[in-house]
């Protein structure tokens, strides 16, 4: 059996899609709102931006790993407009 060496970006995108939609639901449970309400914000995220870079290949790491890293952003993004104000 031949294993192609890249993954097409119609896959590539569902395998994306797929990650943001189970990230977002184990976001919505950990921070008590709907994965409505966090939606919108998680797309207009760094972490989302980074997902779809191929050259990150951050949906390999899974709904979990990216969670983590939205909320490490949520983080630094806090941090930031204390620091100003």
């Amino acid at each position: 059996m031949v294993i192609p060496s890249f993954v097409p970006v119609e896959k590539e995108n569902a395998a994306i899609d797929m990650n943001i939609s189970m990230a977002v639901e184990e976001l919505s449970e950990r921070l008590h709102v709907t994965p409505e309400e966090l939606l919108p914000d998680f797309l207009e995220s760094e972490t989302c931006a980074a997902l779809y870079d191929n050259t990150t290949k951050l949906w390999w790491e899974g709904p979990t790993a990216i969670a983590e890293l939205y909320l490490q952003e949520k983080e630094r993004v806090k941090e930031k407009q204390r620091i100003e104000n």
